[in-house]
């Protein structure tokens, strides 16, 4: 798990597999060139697109499964992208 150096709050990178419709989220760091990464929701791996914004999208749905997880952390705050 990331914890920001600045903000001291956990780390949380949004994404939206390649052919999925809702954000998923996950505490490993994005692959720059995309690739698997375990999910905060508990299911399976995903396949991450190349990494270019990691801030969840306040206009796309959530996966309920990530979103409740997210809830779940301590010191965990969003960093919204419009």
């Amino acid at each position: 798990m990331e914890i920001g150096e600045e903000t001291r709050r956990v780390v949380v990178s949004w994404f939206v597999p390649n052919g999925d419709t809702h954000q998923h989220a996950t505490l490993d760091a994005l692959p720059l060139d995309g690739g698997g990464v375990s999910t905060l929701g508990g299911h399976d791996y995903a396949e991450a697109p190349a990494a270019r914004d990691r801030r969840m999208q306040h206009i796309r749905p959530f996966c309920d499964l990530c979103f409740t997880a997210y809830l779940k952390l301590h010191r965990a705050q969003p960093n919204w992208k419009g």
